[in-house]
This record gives C-alpha cells, structure tokens and sequence, in this order.
C-alpha cells in the first residue's frame, strides 16, 4: 500500500484531470464536480507537480492539452471507469443484501403484515422490505420470501397460524338483527351471507362451514362471488351480510368491538393456516424477517 500510496496521483486531482479532457473547460468541469473554476485550476496543477510534467499551455482563459495530456487521458480514463464500476457493483451487491422480498397472501398482507411494516423497519432499520400480494397457489420465488394459505404439512413451510374460522358481521348489522355471539348457529341460516371466490378449493366456505356445524347449506339467489378476502371484509363492513372470519386476521377488530362474532361456534382445520416460507437462497436480511415474524406469530394471542 506504500509503494501505491507514493506512486499514484491523488485522486482529486485526476478525477478533475479527467472532467476538464472529456468536457473541454475548467469551466464545465468544476459545474460537474459542483466546484469551481479556481479549485478545479489548482488540482490540475496539483497533477503536473505530481508527474513532474505539463499538461496544459495555458492562453488566458483557455487550456491546450500536450501531446502527453492526451496520452495520459488515453491511459487513464479505461482504469477510472473499471475502478468506478467496480466501485458500483460492490454497492449495488450491498443494496441488494439489504433488500428483502416478500410475496404474501392478500388477507395476511392487510389484517396482519403491513399494519405490522412500521415496526418491523423500527426493529430491522438496515432492511429494505419489498412486498407483492398475491393469493396465487404456492409456487416458487426464488428470491422472496412466501407468506401465503394452504396446507400446512410441508417440510419447508413453518406455520404461523392454524385455521380458525368464525361468523362475524357490522357492529350495525349485530344490532339491526339481533346477532350476537350468543346466537344459536341456526340463527345464521336466514340471514344474507358474503361470499368469497369459491373456485378456490383451499378456501372454507360457507357450505363447509354449515356442514361441520350439521346444518344444510341455504341456498340463496343472485350469489356474489367476491375474489379477495380484503374485498368481503370491505362489503361486511357496509352492512350488507354476514362473513367467514379467520381469527388471526380478524382478532384485533373483535377485540376493539369494530366487528361482531355471531354465535360461539368456530370451525377449525388443523391441516391448513398460514405458512411462512423461505426463498431458495435465503439472504442473512431474509433470515432475519423471517425469525421477526415467526415471532411475531406466536406471540400473537388468538382471539377466543
């Protein structure tokens, strides 16, 4: 490093050797390098004190560069290019370190993950978190981490939350019909019921959910199928039916008395939940957002 050290330019000075050659002016070049005209002026004769050579012939205001000028800038620049370049991968490589993927299911994302975001770049401040929804089936993403719904029985999935499902509704719906979570089940019969896509078949439905609680399914008329969780929560809170809540998602509402579980009864299925799982090559940042909402989850005090 001495022998460098004694050897080589200083830096300065060749990074403003090199913007006055490429642009032509001291001028442009301390505009550039948000300088000026005499510090720019200086580095360049900082330079030729270095090399022990002139560079320049100076005519007033204007600069001719010698013959060894020129080849100097033709040796030079490749070498402060290659070095810039490297300089940026190694800071894009760190970036990226940084960066953590997350592709989550769309209810999760909404009633859990992202009114958790605040706290988790308090806690993990160096991360840089990145979140798509998805309610797609599992599949691979090979640099994400994957919060979705399904089967929990999976070597590489770690559950969050098992599946507890319940009959929820408005606050103003409860009181206009009576509802309560002392209504018997078969209260819920007659009542309008909010749907979710049921061409999904990892989803509870409401025809499951009659059938574990040995009642039939009433068939209604003009069915709306809605596509996401977040959509039926949304219709619940207008009033216009009765819901399927997973209690991990909807515990915070109930406890804070914004919904209503109708009647006691909750039908669970301890083969699906919430998973988390990790990408193929998991980066430390990944690991460590992955332990912050393992925890996260288990410290997470389901509703009863």
């Amino acid at each position: 490093m001495h022998r460098l050290l004694s050897k080589l330019p200083p830096l300065k000075a060749l990074i403003a050797f090199e913007a006055v050659m490429r642009l032509g002016t001291v001028t442009a070049a301390a505009k550039e390098l948000t300088s000026t005209q005499p510090a720019v002026s200086q580095q360049l004769k900082s330079l030729e004190g270095n090399l022990s050579t002139l560079l320049f012939i100076r005519r007033g205001r204007n600069l001719q560069p010698t013959a060894a000028a020129l080849e100097f800038y033709a040796q030079v620049t490749p070498l402060l290019e290659k070095m810039a370049g490297y300089a940026e991968q190694l800071r894009a490589d760190q970036q990226e370190g940084r960066r953590v993927n997350i592709v989550a299911n769309c209810g999760l994302a909404h009633f859990w993950l992202l009114p958790m975001l605040e706290r988790i770049k308090q806690d993990l401040p160096q991360l840089v978190i990145n979140v798509t929804l998805s309610d797609g089936v599992d599949s691979e993403f090979e640099n994400a981490l994957l919060l979705g719904f399904g089967q929990l029985q999976h070597p590489l999935k770690r559950t969050l939350f098992v599946e507890r499902v319940c009959a929820i509704c408005s606050v103003e719906f409860s009181q206009l019909h009576g509802l309560s979570r002392n209504s018997a089940v078969q209260e819920i019969v007659n009542q309008p019921l909010i749907h979710m896509d049921t061409s999904d078949s990892r989803w509870l439905n409401w025809q499951h959910w009659f059938a574990n609680n040995d009642l039939p399914y009433p068939e209604q008329k003009n069915v709306v199928l809605l596509g996401n969780y977040h959509s039926v929560i949304s219709n619940l809170q207008q009033s216009k039916g009765l819901a399927l809540g997973w209690l991990c998602l909807m515990q915070d509402l109930l406890q804070d008395k914004q919904l209503v579980q109708v009647s006691g009864s909750i039908v669970s299925r301890e083969e699906y939940g919430y998973f988390i799982k990790s990408s193929n090559a998991p980066s430390s940042g990944e690991a460590l957002v992955y332990q912050y909402l393992v925890d996260a989850a288990a410290q997470k005090v389901e509703y009863a």
